[in-house]
């Protein structure tokens, strides 16, 4: 029984509806041991034959037979084992992928071993034997034509196949050159069957066992010249194969494609940055205007371990705080709700990033300052204003007189940490820092306040107002609204005090800043966690309700920020289909650089879905770099002065990389369907008619 067996193949291309004949009738038989060389004329039929033997190109006539077994009914995957066990083939053009090393090249023949190691070591006793030990580590666009040849022999040999094919092997050749590829096909043809087509059958007709000649497609001569030996039995190795083979087959050739077209590389790399700076500018700047929460907690800056309470009878006096915080234990007390948080506005002066609102707050478990001192948690954006912000506070002459700056990446707002006896004695002057006056029909910002013993009650004098006439006009306060007073002067000036400061009797004054409160509507119990919040609530007598402050509440218009919230993240995806399509088309014809290479690949038997997965991989690599570029551009942005933006949190860091990893996909996905189902010769365009 024959290794090889044609029995009347034909091959018919269709092009544009007409129709013509490759190769017709042809039935041949061949075996182990022979060295065929098959002649004839350009255009004749002959590499026609080689591809349809070499299942390059598919047959419409006819029936191939490999070990007696018949082959019409292949599937694609069938083909591919065919040629991945029975052929290696040698091409005119060399088909060496120019951009990997004579050893990778040699390598991608050799995938059938898991163990890398052992790869290398084959590879290069190969490489050896076709004499290019000094250009092992050369790349294959800097070899010449006869060191290209000797690599893709070493690339057949690799496979270790029973059928090795060359087509035209010296037809780019030099005379001394094509000697040397002859006499090495001979001597590796020992136990395997060589075919040969060439134009030049001079250069192996000593070595030929049979030479057979096409003419316009039919076999016109067979003849043999010697009789192959017969075939000694040989053992097949079996090779063991690990069950993630094919896992590892896959990351290896991505790795290959990745680094073979550096610049592509760093390119796609550079697109994917950008993609994934435009989705973060997109988070930070507009996320917080568009992205609604569908909850939100009961205070606007929530306190772990500090507990809202309310009474029945509608407000809650000093002894009834004292007799709560004993009931549960609280490690803090504060009676008045509305000074355990509240915002101060430091405007925009000449020198600073911008204007700031910052939040006063109690919180003894995160900061409890002494009496006069604050500590201010900043973003290290905006440290630069840091001094003016503090000053604003220790200027204002509130009972603030040290401020502790810290400043952080995480911080997303100011906050200014005061003592519960700045709060309860001057809470009510901190409030009025920058706080509003009308005057007449204008509106003034007013940065603190003082006595003045000689004013009368009902009277103010403004110090550096620099206003016109405002003793015609009476003023009201936004920290009081319900009174109004007259303008007694307006001309005095404080250089040492940087804003409007306005003076108000002692009686006044002390109306304002000076009332000691003995009750309020809600009160705050702190306790050192929020489990331990949650245990003292259940201990809170009856007539009184205890909250969280990190509880949280429905919005009232909850369903219709779901649905924006929706609408937003959907646009944000919208937004990363146009950046894919647009990447694919930019890069879209450098991808089919590859082309060649998966072809090359398949003619190894490489299976088609190893090499589109392989693309996948490669693009991983790609998309890998934004893993780290993403967080350190949020760092940068984050210490950038006057930026605003904080580091980036894990869920628009995950919600960006996956939209990075989609579109990178999208473009291997791309590249895949365009090259699926297209016949090896017609990508390598070596078919000849």
């Amino acid at each position: 029984m024959a290794l090889l067996k044609l029995k009347n193949i034909g091959k018919i291309y269709d092009s544009n509806d007409i129709l013509t004949i490759g190769i017709r009738g042809v039935d041949l038989e061949f075996d182990y041991n022979e060295f065929v060389i098959i002649e004839g004329e350009s255009g004749s039929g002959k590499s026609t034959l080689l591809n349809v033997i070499g299942a390059n190109d598919s047959y419409e006539e006819g029936e191939l037979y490999f070990d007696g077994l018949e082959t019409s009914h292949y599937s694609e995957a069938e083909w591919e084992r065919y040629r991945d066990k029975n052929i290696a083939t040698i091409f005119q053009d060399f088909n060496i992928i120019e951009n990997l090393t004579v050893q990778e090249n040699v390598e991608l023949a050799l995938l059938r071993y898991d163990d890398g190691r052992e790869r290398k070591r084959i590879a290069r006793e190969l490489i050896e034997k076709v004499g290019l030990t000094k250009q092992a580590n050369q790349k294959g666009s800097k070899l010449s034509g006869g060191e290209k040849q000797r690599t893709v022999i070493a690339r057949a040999l690799a496979k270790d196949s029973p059928v090795i094919l060359a087509d035209e092997p010296t037809g780019n050749l030099d005379v001394k050159s094509s000697k040397e590829v002859a006499k090495l096909l001979k001597d590796v043809s020992k136990d395997k069957l060589v075919i040969v087509v060439t134009h030049n059958p001079e250069y192996f007709k000593q070595y030929a066992s049979r030479r057979i000649r096409i003419y316009d497609g039919h076999v016109s001569e067979d003849r043999v010249i010697e009789k192959p030996a017969p075939r000694a039995d040989v053992e097949i190795k079996q090779i063991p194969q690990k069950k993630n083979h094919d896992f590892l087959t896959t990351m290896w050739i991505g790795r290959l494609n990745y680094k073979s077209r550096p610049k592509f590389a760093v390119m796609m790399t550079c697109a994917m940055f950008v993609c994934a700076i435009t989705l973060f500018l997109i988070l930070s700047v507009f996320g917080g205007a568009l992205i609604k929460p569908y909850t939100e907690t009961i205070d606007k800056t929530a306190v772990e371990g500090k507990v809202i309470v309310s009474a029945a009878s509608g407000t809650i006096t000093e002894r009834e705080l004292d007799f709560l915080a004993s009931e549960t234990n609280a490690g803090y007390v504060l009676l008045n709700r509305e000074k355990a948080e509240f915002e101060v506005t430091v405007a925009k002066k000449r020198g600073m990033l911008s204007s700031y609102k910052v939040t006063c707050l109690y919180a003894p478990y995160i900061y409890d300052p002494s009496k006069g001192n604050a500590v201010l948690v900043m973003p290290i954006s905006a440290s630069r204003d840091a001094e003016v912000i503090k000053n604003a506070f220790i200027g204002a002459d509130v009972g603030i007189e040290s401020v502790t700056v810290e400043k952080k990446l995480s911080a997303s707002d100011i906050r200014l940490y005061l003592s519960s006896e700045d709060i309860v004695e001057n809470g009510d002057k901190i409030k009025a820092i920058n706080s509003n006056m009308k005057l007449g029909e204008t509106d003034w910002t007013i940065y603190t306040f003082r006595k003045d013993p000689e004013l009368e009650n009902g009277k103010i004098d403004l110090i550096n107002s620099n206003s016109y006439e405002a003793e015609k006009y009476l003023a009201v306060f936004s920290i009081k609204d319900d009174k109004t007073y007259s303008v007694a002067s307006s001309n005095e000036f404080d250089d040492g005090v940087d804003g409007i400061v306005v003076e108000f009797s002692e009686s006044d004054y002390d109306e304002l800043f000076g009332r000691k409160e003995s009750e309020a509507n809600q009160s705050c119990l702190y306790f050192s966690d929020t489990k331990a919040a949650e245990s003292a609530i259940e201990k809170i007598p009856e007539g009184y309700i205890g909250m969280l402050s990190t509880g949280r509440v429905y919005l009232y218009n909850a369903g219709d920020v779901f649905t924006m919230d929706i609408v937003y993240y959907i646009a944000l995806i919208a937004i990363s289909i146009l950046l894919a399509a647009l990447i694919s088309v930019i890069f879209g014809r450098t991808v089919k650089i590859y082309s060649a290479d998966f072809a090359v690949y398949r003619t190894l038997g490489i299976s088609s879905k190893i090499s589109s997965r392989s693309l996948y991989a490669q693009m991983l690599f790609i998309f890998l770099p934004t893993l780290l570029l993403l967080p350190l551009v949020s760092l940068i942005a984050t210490v950038f002065p006057g930026s605003g933006l904080t580091f980036i949190t894990f869920g628009n860091y995950a919600f960006i990389e996956l939209m990075m990893l989609l579109i990178v996909e999208a473009v291997a996905f791309g590249f895949n369907k365009s090259i699926s189902g297209k016949s090896i010769r017609k990508t390598l365009k070596r078919g000849s008619k």
